[in-house]
């Protein structure tokens, strides 16, 4: 099974630390004098790149390595257990998704998807997919404890992650909270299989952005991901020990007016290993009227009309899909 802590350490990213930045946010979460420092650098980091490492976020290794592991057992099972909890029992966009299913990339990984119990009742645009259910593996003890208990670290974490962004773009620290109370939040278990044959361009997952607000992703040692730089060019990102990488979306971009980027990222189809990653995508809240709060980054800027989030997100899941 992967071994998600066996990861490469911070000493040897020195291509990569050029361009995406490692932020300790032990003084923010301390609620110390230095936290604003701390916003200002991380919103300085997604300006540039769009992408940031976080260190002293307050998560336990365990809770990572034992979402690593009801992820491999997940994969592990057989053709016909996982196809009890294929996508399309759950309304589409939630559960198991086979490899060759998602349209414009390689096609040649598998993933799980599952929403988040908020506990609302909202009926509003998009509420198909804030209500959607989750189909949970009957044969697999632990899993859906260990997903929902990953799924409560994350959503604080990515709370505080959005309160920082907000003061480092001067902004009060409570206005994406309060902007969040029926988030879109979604978790992702993501399998790339091994091509000894591949070539060196061959992809798993193709160019995209995300549609949410902030990514929070944890990656096993294989490493694969590239973002593309500010000059255009692909580079890797290699995993850090103990981080997560975290990038802006879709959703940060209308708000912040251009300001913060959701910059173009793939992943690279792995030749010799299998490849585990554990993304979490959160969104502000479907009942939300998202309109820019900043001035527009640039003299042309594509213009944002103001939307709901679960507008938005209904919009963007039916045209591109899952």
């Amino acid at each position: 099974m992967p071994a998600p802590n066996a990861i490469e350490k911070i000493s040897d990213m020195a291509s990569t630390r050029d361009q995406v930045a490692v932020i300790d946010l032990s003084d923010w979460l301390a609620r110390t004098p230095e936290g604003d420092a701390v916003a200002m650098r991380l919103v300085d980091s997604f300006r540039k790149v769009g992408f940031v490492y976080v260190i002293g976020h307050g998560i336990a290794a365990e809770a990572v390595t034992a979402i690593f592991r009801a992820s491999y057992r997940l994969f592990q099972q057989t053709p016909a257990q996982l196809d009890k909890v294929h996508y399309r029992h759950a309304g589409h966009y939630h559960g198991y998704v086979p490899k060759g299913v998602l349209a414009g990339t390689g096609s040649f990984h598998e993933l799980y998807d599952c929403g988040m119990d908020i506990g609302d009742d909202y009926q509003g645009p998009g509420a198909y997919l804030s209500n959607m259910p989750n189909p949970w593996p009957e044969d697999l003890p632990g899993f859906r404890e260990t997903v929902e208990g990953y799924q409560q670290l994350m959503r604080p974490l990515a709370d505080e992650l959005l309160a920082a962004i907000g003061v480092g773009l001067g902004l009060p620290r409570d206005f994406f909270q309060a902007r969040s109370a029926i988030p879109h939040a979604q978790l992702r278990l993501l399998h790339y299989l091994p091509r000894p044959d591949a070539p060196d361009d061959a992809l798993s997952v193709g160019r995209h952005s995300d549609y949410e607000a902030v990514t929070i992703l944890a990656q096993d040692d294989v490493g694969g991901l590239q973002v593309r730089d500010p000059h255009g060019q692909w580079m890797d990102i290699k995993p850090i020990e103990g981080a997560f990488l975290i990038n802006a979306g879709d959703m940060l971009v209308r708000w912040t007016n251009g300001t913060i980027p959701a910059t173009p990222h793939r992943v690279r189809t792995p030749r010799e290993r299998e490849r585990y990653s554990v993304a979490f995508f959160y969104g502000t809240s479907y009942d939300v009227v998202m309109e820019p709060v900043l001035p527009p980054a640039h003299p042309v800027v594509e213009r944002h009309e103001p939307v709901t989030g679960g507008e938005y997100l209904w919009q963007r899941f039916t045209e591109h899909g899952i």
